[in-house]
């Protein structure tokens, strides 16, 4: 594997590791070119999934793009878009396309059901 795809890869993983998981959205300015939008998506995300953890499952590396397969597991403890908290515990899986120039995510696209997570938080016990 050569240098780039390897400090790619490493930037990549700073996502989970260091702005999700140790729940550090300010990361973002070392990690992205243009960070804003990822600092509030992620701030507002974990004021309802505090506890949230992400877990890299997978991470593919080609010349300045890196693909990353995730899951995350929390639990919904705070407004959530028009979501009440619920107390439920949520489990969601992902994939994660990013683009790197100079030592920055410039482009990048994330998928993962957020209908899954909704039924999960809404879905009535017995």
């Amino acid at each position: 594997m050569s240098e780039t795809i390897a400090q790619n890869k490493a930037l990549a993983h700073r996502i989970y590791d260091e702005m999700w998981n140790k729940a550090n959205p300010a990361v973002a300015n070392e990690i992205f070119a243009n960070p804003e939008g990822v600092q509030k998506a992620v701030s507002l995300f974990l004021a309802a999934f505090p506890d949230l953890r992400h877990t890299v499952e997978g991470m593919v590396a080609e010349n300045d793009l890196v693909t990353i397969r995730f899951s995350a597991s929390g639990t919904h403890t705070g407004q959530w878009k028009e979501f009440a908290p619920s107390g439920k515990p949520i489990h969601y899986t992902g994939v994660t396309l990013a683009r790197i120039e100079r030592g920055k995510i410039v482009d990048h696209h994330t998928w993962w059901d957020t209908m899954e997570v909704i039924e999960q938080i809404t879905k009535e016990t017995k």
